[in-house]
């Protein structure tokens, strides 16, 4: 795995490993769908620390032609689209390490994975928060609804999530979460103070995302099963 093309000019969104995302990747996983694989560094590291085959889906051709140098197969395009045509039956694991929130339909998003699944099968995901305080405060205290390049307020973001909503995302798409971890923390003494008066309320604030592990209901993978023509091993 070596002899790439650079990625010193791309921007830190699309060339992070994410391994506070990785460490929640079940160790029995040996084929990861990489939803928004960007330019496939993520899916790298998981390609050496788990010898898994990873194929990723990028919707920037420029940068899905760096994840194609990383991964066994990348499709190009909008997830939506091409989540349809992928194989069933077929991954161990599939991620969206910030991507739910740029999509109109995110529970349609998980629904259209459950099937691509193995019977262990999971979904990982990495998710913003949007109650994190260092952001938030620009809100409360400035009064605004920013749009920016990237982070909370990328104006590409459809939906918005706190650790509270998430769990109703999975529940409408059929999923049991196993995990749901806080991940990047941004804690000041303001938001230490904050929390102690409001007894813990606050205590979720302090994380920029929330790192969900999740697995489909019998019931949602139910059509993979009974028909084997739409299983490959």
């Amino acid at each position: 795995m070596t002899g790439f093309s650079p990625l010193t000019g791309l921007p830190p969104y699309y060339r992070s490993a994410r391994p506070e995302v990785a460490r929640l990747v079940p160790s029995d996983t040996r084929s990861v769908l990489d939803v928004g694989c960007a330019a496939g560094t993520f899916g790298l590291a998981l390609r050496s620390e788990f010898g898994a085959e990873v194929w990723g889906i990028e919707l920037n051709p420029e940068v899905a032609a760096f994840a194609a140098e990383r991964l066994e197969r990348v499709e190009v395009g909008d997830a939506m689209d091409i989540l349809p045509t992928m194989p069933h039956g077929k991954f161990d694991l599939v991620t969206f390490t910030d991507v739910l929130e740029h999509l109109a339909w995110p529970h349609k998003a998980l629904e259209m994975v459950a099937p691509l699944l193995t019977p262990r099968g999971r979904v990982l995901a990495s998710i913003p928060n949007i109650r994190c305080w260092v952001e938030f405060r620009k809100l409360v205290l400035g009064g605004d609804f920013p749009t920016e390049d990237a982070g909370i307020f990328d104006r590409t973001h459809l939906r918005f999530f706190t650790k509270k909503s998430i769990p109703r995302l999975f529940d409408q798409a059929s999923f049991d979460i196993e995990r749901i971890e806080g991940i990047n923390e941004h804690y000041s003494r303001f938001l230490r103070i904050a929390n102690l008066v409001s007894r813990g309320r606050l205590d979720d604030a302090r994380f920029l995302q929330f790192a969900v592990l999740a697995r489909p209901r019998k019931s949602a993978q139910d059509r993979t099963h009974r028909d084997p023509a739409l299983t490959i091993s």
